[in-house]
This record gives C-alpha cells, sequence and structure tokens, in this order.
C-alpha cells in the first residue's frame, strides 16, 4: 500500500479517535467500533515498522474484544483478539503487554488442562518481560492460580505471596482473591431446593436463568464461549469489560468506588486509561442495560456523597453469578 494511502488513513484514524465521546448511545458506540476495525484492519496492510505493528495488532485486539452482541460473534473475536496478541507479543517481543493479554485470554478461552499451561506460560512471559506495577499485582495472582490447578502447590503460594507483597496499598484484594479461591467442580457442587433435595449445578443454573424471566432476578453467566447477562426475560451478551465490571459488582455488597474497580479489572485497555474513565464505563453499561432488558428502575446505583462515590447493584434486585 502507498505511502500517501497510509497517510490518509493515520488521519482518518486520528479524526475517528477524537469522536469516541461524541455520544454514550450503546448503537453509537457500536457502529463507532465496526468503523474503526475497518480502519485499522485496512492500515495493518501498509508498511509498517515494528512499533507501528505492535500497536496496530494491539488496538485490533482490543477493538474485537469489545466489538459484538451475538454468543457466536463474542468467541469469533475473541479468537481473533488472541490472534492478533499473539501478532503483537512476536512483533514487539521485547515487551510484555501483549503477554499479559494472552494469559488472560488463554485462562478465558483454553479448554482443559491447556488452558493452565498456556495462561502459565504467557504469564511467565509477561513478568520476564516487563509490564508495569498493576499488571505485575494481577498477573501474579493468574499464574499463581494455573500453578495450583496444575498441582504446583508451593510455587502456587510463592505468587500469591507475590501479588501481596507488591501491593502494598491492597488495592487489588478482590482481585487476589477471586483467584486464590478454589473453583467448584460439578462433582462437589451441591445446592438443596425447596424440598431439601440436593441438585445439580446444571439444574440450578437452569432453575435461576428461568427465574431470571421475571423482572426481579437477574444472573450473570460465564460460559466457555463469553458472558452473557439474563433478567427481565431478556438475555444480553456482555463485552469483557462490562462483564468483568459487572461481576465485581454483583459480588460486592457495600459498593464499589472507580479507584477498585479500575484495580480489580482485567481488560485490554488503552494505556492512557485511567480511573476516571470508569465513569464512563459505567454511564454505558447503564444505558446497555436500560436499553437491551427494558427496564426502569436504576440497577446500578450511585450511592456516598460527591468525591467518595460508590456504585452498587440495586438491593432490590436479586443478582447471582454463575461460571461453568
Amino acid at each position: 500500500m502507498s505511502k500517501d494511502k497510509k497517510i490518509q488513513l493515520e488521519l482518518q484514524i486520528d479524526a475517528w479517535l477524537q469522536r469516541e465521546d461524541e455520544e454514550d448511545e450503546v448503537d453509537f458506540r457500536q457502529g463507532w467500533l465496526k468503523e474503526g476495525i475497518e480502519l485499522y484492519e485496512q492500515f495493518k496492510m501498509c508498511r509498517l515498522s515494528n512499533q507501528e505493528k505492535a500497536w496496530t495488532y494491539h488496538s485490533l485486539a482490543e477493538f474485537y474484544l469489545e466489538y459484538g452482541r451475538s454468543e457466536k460473534m463474542i468467541g469469533g473475536n475473541k479468537r481473533r483478539a488472541f490472534s492478533y496478541l499473539q501478532r503483537a507479543a512476536s512483533t514487539s517481543a521485547q515487551k510484555g503487554d501483549s503477554f499479559y493479554h494472552l494469559a488472560f485470554l488463554a485462562e478465558a478461552m483454553t479448554p482443559g488442562r491447556e488452558r493452565w499451561e498456556s495462561a502459565a506460560f504467557y504469564a511467565k512471559e509477561a513478568i520476564e518481560r516487563g509490564i508495569d506495577l498493576d499488571k505485575q499485582i494481577k498477573v501474579w495472582c493468574l499464574l499463581g492460580k494455573a500453578y495450583r490447578e496444575l498441582g504446583l502447590i508451593d510455587d502456587a503460594a510463592k505468587c500469591f505471596s507475590k501479588s501481596k507483597n507488591l501491593d502494598k496499598d491492597d488495592n487489588h484484594f478482590q482481585f487476589r482473591d477471586k483467584y486464590i479461591k478454589k473453583e467448584k467442580s460439578n462433582m462437589n457442587f451441591i445446592r438443596l431446593n425447596q424440598t431439601g433435595q440436593s441438585i445439580s449445578k446444571s439444574s440450578y443454573r437452569d432453575e435461576l436463568i428461568d427465574r431470571s424471566k421475571g423482572s426481579r432476578c437477574y444472573v450473570l453467566h460465564f460460559g466457555r464461549r463469553g458472558a452473557s447477562l439474563y433478567g427481565n426475560g431478556s438475555i444480553i451478551d456482555l463485552s469483557l469489560k462490562n462483564a468483568e465490571i459487572l461481576k465485581l459488582i454483583f459480588e460486592s455488597s457495600v459498593g464499589l468506588t472507580k479507584e477498585e474497580i479500575f484495580h480489580n479489572t482485567i481488560g485490554i485497555g488503552k494505556q492512557s486509561r485511567r480511573p476516571e474513565s470508569v465513569k464512563t464505563d459505567i454511564s454505558r453499561l447503564r444505558l446497555l442495560l436500560k436499553e437491551q432488558l427494558d427496564v426502569k428502575e436504576t440497577l446500578i446505583q450511585t450511592i456516598g456523597d460527591r468525591g467518595n462515590q460508590r456504585y452498587i447493584w440495586n438491593p432490590e434486585m436479586e443478582k447471582h453469578v454463575l461460571e461453568d
């Protein structure tokens, strides 16, 4: 592709980036992301330096992860994002950011034992190549869980200890607790129904999803192909970022500040992203819930005084998190 075409695309991308905060509407965001993906897909065909390639692949991975509504689209976009992150890693192998995100995508996408072997490999690569402190704290948690799942208990304990020592202000305690906590398997999952009889995990999931057809129960479900929210008789397929934020809010009984949400989510995000951007994320998530679930009540409420505000799920609404 010619040099003039590259310059033209750079100008188009700059103009496109400046329009990001023009509107909060969900449909605008979807259309905006689609336009950006098309621009970056063209840009990667230009003659690029290694730094430009890494930036382009990393950006495409981010956009693909956010873009998509249907379960099929989300699954396909994760695979595209994984592929682009691998390209970014090979193009700029001295930097650990791409390996960091590959580690968490491997955890989410890979089935069976390979899930933890792959996550551990990318996590170690990220640490060796260098990532910022916030990412170090998180990736040591993932590496600890991967080691534990692989039966390396002593190594796992060292990883969790390393994360805790790095997190001097304990900003990531919720994130760390999530990874330290052992998952329940289908074999040891036991719940009782109203008659006192035990029910399987799949039966419990079906029961909750059936209950979500009403207007007072909401179920956040993490499956192999992505995350979905059930409620008011509707289903929303969620982006990685929205699913992360919603899970944190679901699991908190006292609400979370924007700083707590920022520190305890994984998402790719732009390098310039700051805790203040969580306010925009919450605004867009609220709009998505309102439009897709057709509810009048505010599901994500803001409590507390200005300067000390927290986000909390509407206490009048039942909430559940299910993970396959």
